[in-house]
């Protein structure tokens, strides 16, 4: 599939991921964020950053998915016998991940951003 088809395909997916797993609030959040991201990277040509930009945002769509998948289980009474982090959203970094300074100030950005959807 070419990088356009499957950029609209993941866009696309994201989205319907967003209206049917996460709350209105992170929904409009999380639609905002895909949407600048995308609109960012969409000039993008280097291979390497496609692969890893596809990458990063199908892991994501796979975090959101197994979390409403999980909600799903536990509002029905079903455990798979593990702790899971039902109600917890994305993931932790791993402590050796190095992060340029303007990806720090995206992550910064992003905290204020989720601090002031109940301000709302």
């Amino acid at each position: 599939m070419p990088p356009t088809h499957q950029a609209i395909s993941l866009y696309r997916s994201l989205l319907r991921a967003h209206s049917r797993c996460l709350p209105q609030e992170m929904k409009s959040l999380g639609d905002s964020y895909v949407k600048s991201e995308f609109r960012l990277h969409q000039g993008v040509t280097k291979e390497d950053q496609l692969t890893r930009f596809f990458s990063e945002w199908n892991n994501y769509l796979q975090q959101i998915e197994q979390g409403a998948r999980a909600r799903a289980s536990q509002a029905a009474g079903i455990t798979d016998g593990q702790k899971s982090k039902v109600y917890s959203f994305g993931a932790d970094l791993d402590k050796d991940v190095e992060l340029t300074d303007e990806q720090y100030a995206q992550l910064e950005n992003l905290r204020t951003e989720a601090g002031n959807v109940h301000k709302k």
